[in-house]
């Protein structure tokens, strides 16, 4: 600037400038302003406190909408988990956060672990365990009152911090406040961005008198009771991730190793026989451990698009390698047949791009009138099966994408595996018919 003018305000809330200012240098400000100074500072302090009014009046409206919502929850539903979701479903709308997460103590009650999320995509984060004291929600617990943190990864505030899987879900700015029900803290309600966002002290004030409120409708028994359950789901869920990953992939590379040899082979029919057998065996027995976790997890209901695809993204072999999630239309529920075809397909394609592929890949779920749309593509770097159309000859297919294809063939879908629009790599698209399930 070549010349500016400082116009100071000041009222019982703080004080303040306002710099207006020239890039060139004439017409210059003139050098004895007094009296315009007067006056814009007038003005300021007229738009300031208008502004102050207005602003408190909408955090008040939508405050008040968010209590609305979580009261009729906690009326109308009928065990502590639907109020929850409510709560956390108003949080994240209330501050317009990209994340919002609830964190329930373990049966050591100074340790707390992630229960219900929106908008996590890592596994990693989904299943930390936090001590007291540790990290943002644990330096809520033990003030107990709201914290905020413009900077996760460079706070010296928080002790033992899970740094690295919090960059790696790309949360920068979070808030954190207790919820204490009969004395007790009970739970941990989060919001945060994967932006540098200034959360403010206005911003921590509302969100503690969102979450005393919130506890007017959580009774300390039937939280406790809903805490018991799941603790037990989560130690299923454990066993069940532990089994994928030891059983599943080792009948998966059995299988895939037996259709390798097999193919390579000339001649030696019986040898090829019971490779075929072997193969078929891998195939059968992965089929029916898979069902088997399915029932241990009890997969859940009512499960949205973007349910889908947090699902879908918890079986990536490479959470850090930046793929993308989208869903293109309204997030609507899907029926439990689709959803579980749909995170079956889409599965076993996310883990074929990081098997085989050097690139990060795209997910995407479409949801129309007239059908659902799963597309996993990405831009290649390796050596993938051949491109196919539909269900197709099934004599050498991958036991992958026999996975894939049975899975749509139960909802009356299809598969098929395709180059990738604009890139190197391959694209896998599932799609369903809409009237299937409903």
């Amino acid at each position: 600037m070549r010349s500016a003018l400082v116009v100071p305000w000041a009222d019982q809330h703080g004080d303040g400038l306002v710099i207006v200012g020239r890039t060139c240098a004439a017409p210059a400000f003139p050098g004895t302003a007094t009296d315009l100074v007067r006056r814009l500072g007038g003005s300021v302090r007229r738009t300031v406190s208008s502004g102050r009014r207005l602003g408190a009046v909408e955090i008040n409206r939508d405050l008040q909408r968010a209590m609305k919502e979580v009261a009729a929850a906690a009326v109308g539903c009928t065990d502590v988990a639907e109020t929850l979701t409510t709560l956390l479903m108003s949080a994240q709308r209330l501050f317009g956060s990209d994340v919002a997460y609830l964190s329930l103590p373990e049966l050591d009650v100074e340790t707390f672990t992630f229960d219900q999320t929106l908008g996590i995509r890592t596994p990693d984060f989904r299943h930390l365990r936090i001590r007291d004291g540790q990290g943002l929600g644990g330096l809520a617990r033990s003030l107990r009152q709201p914290v905020r943190s413009l900077n996760y990864a460079c706070d010296s505030r928080l002790h033992a911090a899970p740094v690295a899987e919090t960059a790696r879900e790309g949360i920068v700015s979070a808030m954190a406040t207790p919820i204490i029900v009969d004395e007790q803290v009970e739970a941990v309600l989060y919001v945060g961005d994967r932006r540098l966002h200034p959360f403010s002290e206005t911003d921590e004030e509302v969100l503690a008198e969102f979450a005393a409120y919130a506890t007017l409708g959580l009774k300390r028994r039937a939280t406790e009771a809903y805490r018991r359950d799941v603790l037990r789901r989560q130690e299923q869920e454990r066993l069940a991730y532990d089994l994928h990953d030891t059983a599943v992939r080792g009948l998966l590379e059995i299988g895939f190793a037996a259709e390798q040899v097999r193919d390579d082979l000339s001649g030696a029919p019986d040898v090829q026989a019971s490779l075929a057998t072997i193969a078929a065996a891998a195939e059968r027995s992965m089929e029916a451990l898979r069902g088997r976790l399915d029932l241990l997890v009890g997969g859940s209901t009512r499960r949205t698009a973007g349910d889908v695809l947090e699902e879908i993204a918890e079986a990536s072999l490479r959470p850090d390698a930046g793929h993308r999630f989208l869903v293109r239309t309204p997030d609507s529920v899907l029926p439990d047949a689709v959803a579980d075809a749909l995170i079956r397909i889409g599965q076993e394609a996310l883990v074929n791009v990081d098997l085989h592929a050097g690139s990060a890949a795209e997910v995407r779920l479409d949801v129309t009138a007239e059908e659902w749309v799963l597309s996993v593509t990405d831009a290649g770097g390796g050596a993938r099966p051949a491109c196919t159309s539909g269900t197709g000859s099934r004599e050498h297919a991958h036991l992958g994408v026999l996975a894939m294809q049975r899975a749509a063939d139960r909802v009356h879908g299809k598969v098929e595996r395709l180059p990738a629009p604009s890139a190197e790599g391959f694209l896998v698209r599932a799609t369903v018919p809409a009237g299937e399930g409903r």
